[in-house]
């Protein structure tokens, strides 16, 4: 990855301890900043942290008890659409063909 020219390697994943405390957060920040701003993420990291939040090295780590089903669900939803394919591919098209007059 690169940041203004230099690259920068990507340190391990980590996990929140507690995604129901940490998906709170999240949305309070929603409220509070843009989507795309740095400072958005830092307090959201901070805040959290803060309330006794935890990071783990694998999602294997987080306790059951706290895990967060419906914003699981919701992942699996996303990832299944983004695998399907939108337009037909080979399958009694011709190449080009949208592009004849």
């Amino acid at each position: 990855m690169l940041i203004r020219g230099k690259e920068v390697k990507e340190g391990p994943t980590e996990y929140p301890a507690n995604p129901k405390l940490y998906n709170m957060i999240k949305a309070q920040a929603l409220s509070k900043f843009q989507k795309s701003s740095p400072a958005r993420g830092h307090w959201i990291h901070t805040k959290y942290n803060q309330l006794g939040g935890k990071m783990v090295a694998s999602k294997k780590d987080v306790d059951p008890r706290f895990r967060d089903y419906v914003e699981e669900e919701k992942e699996k939803k996303e990832k299944a659409m983004k695998k399907k394919v939108t337009k037909p591919v080979g399958k009694g098209s011709i190449a080009g063909q949208a592009f004849r007059g």
